[in-house]
Parts: C-alpha cells; sequence; structure tokens
C-alpha cells in the first residue's frame, strides 16, 4: 500500500469511528487552535502528522464535530503534548490578597502590611504607613544580603542612609544595599504611604552586622522584625 493509500485509511477510520468523547466543548477546541499557533503548524500539517483531514481539524477547532479519545491522542502527539495536559482546567491568572487578610505589625508606630506571597522567596513586598513624624527608628544591618526599594506613595518620606537625608515625594523611589544603618521616617504634617520592595539576593549567605549604634532624633535603635 503506498503512503497516500495508507494516509487516507487512517482518514477514513478516524473520521468514520463512533465517537467516545465528544468535543464540542469550546474551551478544547481553543485549546487546539492555540496550541496548533504556537508550534508553528497548519490545519493541513497538523492534519497530515495525525492522519485526518484537514476538514476534520478545521471542524474541531470550530466545535462542530466530535473525536474519538485515539483520534485526539494522535493529535495531541503531533503538537507534542497528551491529552491530559490539553484538558486540564485552566490555570489562574492571578491571586488577589485583600489589605485585611495581610499580615499586620505595628512597627515602633508605624502601621506595617507584609504583602508577600509565600511563593516569592526571593522578594518581601510590604506596605508602610508612617503617621505625621512617625519613624521605624534606626534600622541595622541585616543577616542576609539584600537591596531595598522605598517607593513614596503619598505625603513625604524622608530617609537618613549613610550620613545624608533624602526627602522623597509622592512617586519618588530610593535604593540601597541593606548593608548600612538607615532610619526611614515621615518628615510632613500629612500621614505617609510607602512601599518597600527588598529583593534577597543570596537566600544561604549571611552579610557582616553592623555594631548597634545609639538613638537618633527619629526613632530608638530597634532592628527591623
Amino acid at each position: 500500500m503506498s503512503r497516500s493509500s495508507a494516509a487516507a485509511t487512517r482518514v477514513r477510520q478516524a473520521e468514520t469511528a463512533p465517537s467516545t468523547d465528544p468535543a464540542s466543548d469550546p474551551d478544547l477546541a481553543a485549546a487546539l487552535r492555540r496550541l496548533r499557533k504556537q508550534t508553528g503548524l497548519t490545519q493541513a500539517d497538523l492534519a497530515y502528522e495525525a492522519g485526518v483531514s484537514t476538514s476534520f481539524i478545521s471542524q474541531l477547532e470550530r466545535s462542530s464535530t466530535d473525536v474519538t479519545f485515539s483520534t485526539l491522542n494522535r493529535i495531541c502527539m503531533a503538537l507534542g503534548t497528551t491529552v491530559g495536559h490539553l484538558l486540564s482546567p485552566p490555570q489562574p491568572c492571578g491571586t488577589i490578597l485583600r489589605k485585611d487578610s495581610c499580615r499586620f505589625l505595628d512597627y515602633n508606630g508605624v502601621d506595617k502590611w507584609v504583602l508577600t506571597r509565600e511563593s516569592m522567596g526571593d522578594v518581601d513586598v510590604c506596605l508602610f504607613e508612617f503617621p505625621p513624624g512617625s519613624s521605624t527608628g534606626l534600622r541595622t544591618v541585616t543577616a542576609m544580603e539584600r537591596t531595598e526599594l522605598w517607593i513614596c506613595q503619598s505625603g513625604y518620606l524622608g530617609a537618613e542612609l549613610g550620613g545624608a537625608v533624602h526627602i522623597l515625594r509622592p512617586g519618588d523611589s530610593l535604593d540601597f544595599a541593606s548593608g548600612q544603618p538607615n532610619t526611614i521616617y515621615n518628615p510632613g504634617p500629612e500621614r505617609c504611604q510607602a512601599l518597600l520592595v527588598i529583593k534577597n539576593h543570596d537566600m544561604g549567605r549571611a552579610a557582616p552586622r553592623a555594631p548597634r549604634g545609639p538613638a537618633n532624633r527619629h526613632g530608638d535603635t530597634r532592628r527591623e522584625p
């Protein structure tokens, strides 16, 4: 039997076999169409590889025909996937964590919410609200090498760092390595809201700890938890 005759026989068998798994589900049709385009195959290419007709693939992608499990399995093999993976439920596009569900800390008179998810092992994200005149106190070197990024969202955010004083307005940001003592405070007459994003560079290597310094005019020498 020639190659073309064998292919035609397989096409007829696939398209005339009784259906055991209806494929009229739009999700299945959309998944097939999306995966075919991602692999760079035309409908004719996929039809040839799976041993069905081009019109059958077209109807399948429009949810206008049924398909047997064996034929669907061959189509999945041609696409480099499995039926189980193709029919798996869609993954959520994102997870919402409401503010009132976040871990809350009273941080030296400053309100702090931990926004980080458990899966974000190398990044920490926190929301701070500073009442007027409040401060974190002197924050000393942590036991982990990391970079901090402070983003002022409202009010004014002050930062004492390496002998310099920085004042941030809404939309301003400041980044620095955590290997130096610093104090973050609110120098303005209104509440200040700020985001802190921390990048943990080496989860296993400890940074040298600086000696505990005296309290300054903004707070005590308490380390950040």
